[in-house]
């Protein structure tokens, strides 16, 4: 008696093998340190972003420790977080020390020693003075003398040009300012304006070309200091 043929044996196939699970908890953390370095790049919210960044990093080392989950995720994340703690923490110190180095030197700036007038006005001779290889040069100042303050026009000068003021200074004169101007004429060549205290000059200024103009300022307050 023959029997038909049998198909060959296989065995039972076994349970299927369990795969990973994705781990949103290792994304969160990768999100999370990403947001963390982003922000630590910003000028003051890099204080925030120091949190933020600690943050990522717990998510990530839990994530990391979750059984059957994947880890690309997880390890991704702590790295970044960790750089993003690092960056956020130099950012900080960086303006941190801008930000207190800036209001010291406003500070010790509105406290710095400036010269106190005096009660009464007291006067001081300045001597203006106007030199170059220029000509018909038209010169204009100002003077500050027995209380009235007065601009006085000279035009047509030949150089040099020289006036002396006993000027005021203290007192309501402390505000006030001291100019020379000098307007070169049209044949070119160049003026220099000069204000002088004891043969001190206080400031020159240098014009060239037709019709070039120098101007030189001393302020009363300029003049305390002195």
């Amino acid at each position: 008696m023959t029997y038909p043929p049998q198909p060959p044996y296989s065995a039972p196939a076994g349970p299927p093998a369990a795969g990973l699970l994705p781990n949103k908890l290792g994304l969160a953390a990768l999100w999370v340190g990403i947001g963390a370095f982003v922000a630590a790049l910003i000028p003051f919210i890099s204080y925030f972003a120091i949190v933020v960044a600690l943050v990522g990093i717990v998510l990530g080392v839990i994530a990391l420790v979750l059984p059957r989950r994947r880890k690309k995720a997880a390890t991704a994340g702590s790295i970044v977080s960790f750089v993003a703690l690092i960056v956020s923490i130099g950012t900080s110190i960086f303006y941190t020390v801008v930000l207190f180095g800036s209001l010291i030197s406003a500070i010790t700036g509105s406290f710095e020693t400036t010269p106190t007038p005096p009660l009464g006005e007291s006067s001081v001779s300045l001597s203006y003075e106007v030199d170059g290889t220029g000509s018909d040069v038209d010169i204009t100042y100002t003077t500050f003398v027995d209380g009235i303050d007065s601009t006085q026009q000279e035009t047509g000068q030949r150089l040099p040009f020289e006036r002396d003021f006993d000027v005021a200074y203290g007192g309501a004169a402390t505000y006030n300012s001291y100019t020379l101007t000098a307007v070169n004429g049209d044949d070119g060549g160049d003026v220099t304006c000069r204000i002088s205290l004891d043969d001190r000059v206080l400031i020159e200024q240098t014009a060239s070309g037709a019709f070039a103009t120098a101007t030189c300022t001393v302020s009363g307050t300029e003049l305390l200091t002195q």
